[in-house]
């Protein structure tokens, strides 16, 4: 029974692994998205 925590585990940090490689491969974004200010909306 052990053995199926440390697959799920070891899948949990590879996958965390492989996300953080593709965001370093593409870059991070010149501005993160912020918070819509809803009082420049026209109405």
């Amino acid at each position: 029974m052990w053995w199926v925590l440390v697959a799920l585990w070891g899948g949990g940090c590879a996958g965390v692994l492989v996300m953080t490689l593709m965001v370093i491969a593409r870059g991070l974004p010149d501005q993160p998205a912020g918070r819509v200010d809803l009082s420049e909306m026209p109405r």
